[in-house]
């Protein structure tokens, strides 16, 4: 009988939160099938990207990508040689030779990198 009892209460609970997931019930969700309030910080505190180290290979300024080849990513990606888009602010240190950390993000097309630092002594040999 306690076994029952605990089934029930925990089918009970997971119902709910699949319920809040899919709409908490505001006004700005109602009738909605999937909750929009918190949508994007969801996703924004979901990627949290993954942990790049690499040396730039070559800028395609037509393009504004940088060509990266970049170690292994445990669990995630063997090394291997990609292009990113880069922040603005950073374009300008990036040339082939320059090592540099980031995290790398999926972005709407191809990949992206955030939070990137030039090494000191960047010139790969």
């Amino acid at each position: 009988m306690k076994l029952i009892r605990f089934i029930s209460l925990l089918l009970s609970l997971t119902t709910a939160a699949w319920a809040s997931e899919k709409n908490c019930g505001c006004a700005c969700c109602k009738g909605k099938e999937v909750c929009c309030c918190h949508a994007d910080e969801a996703a924004a505190a979901k990627d949290e990207g993954h942990a790049l180290k690499g040396v730039v290979t070559k800028v395609l300024e037509e393009r504004k990508l940088v060509m990266i080849k970049h170690e292994e990513i445990p669990g995630f990606m063997k090394a291997m040689t990609m292009a990113f888009s880069v922040p603005d602010e950073v374009w300008p240190q990036l040339k082939p030779g320059v090592a540099l950390t980031g995290r790398m993000h999926k972005a709407e097309k191809g990949w992206k990198l955030t939070d990137v630092k030039v090494l000191d002594g960047a010139a790969a040999k």
